[in-house]
């Protein structure tokens, strides 16, 4: 595919077939996610693949959407999560300088995404994850005070291709442009 395909073909999606995703893809989509730039060159991210586990991880999104019925998006994002069968929950190790860590991590979670595109699987950046951070940490006997959940990615074979969604314009997006 055409970078600039890539990018227009990109998009959320939220329902999947039941076709497993191959280790190959999932090792080709976080290779991607690794040449992303960061800050200073830290390279702060860490994963985790999730398969086996995903029931468990949509246990725990609906346990806490029972907790807080005011935000339908966390069972939302339960069922969501369910339908997929590849979840990469993605860490950061570096927690000394925030701000500049989260744009590396973004940085980072779009090439994934963008290959996963690429390699024309469907995929979802998850922030509602950080929701249950201190109980998918336990879960997974990690340490939560050097490791950091930042997000997670989401990855399945699409069921279909959704519509493109709108875009701002070139033109709607400059505030302001010096000669």
């Amino acid at each position: 595919m055409e970078f600039k395909e890539v990018l227009e073909n990109r998009r959320s999606i939220r329902k999947y077939t039941k076709q497993a995703v191959e280790k190959e893809k999932v090792d080709a989509i976080i290779e991607a996610g690794l040449l992303a730039p960061s800050a200073h060159n830290t390279q702060p991210w860490q994963f985790i693949i999730v398969r086996d586990s995903i029931p468990e991880i949509v246990k725990l999104l609906k346990e806490e959407g029972e907790k807080h019925p005011e935000d339908e998006s966390i069972s939302k994002t339960a069922d969501t999560i369910s339908r997929g069968n590849t979840l990469i929950l993605v860490y950061s190790d570096r927690l000394e300088n925030p701000d500049f860590t989260l744009l590396s991590m973004g940085a980072m979670i779009e090439n994934m995404l963008l290959k996963a595109t690429d390699l024309g699987l469907g995929s979802l950046w998850i922030g509602n994850i950080l929701k249950i951070s201190s109980q998918v940490a336990h879960y997974f006997e990690l340490d939560d005070t050097k490791l950091h959940l930042v997000s997670a990615v989401l990855l399945g074979y699409k069921e279909k291709d959704p519509k493109p969604l709108e875009r701002k314009t070139l033109a709607n997006s400059i505030i302001k442009e010096e000669k």
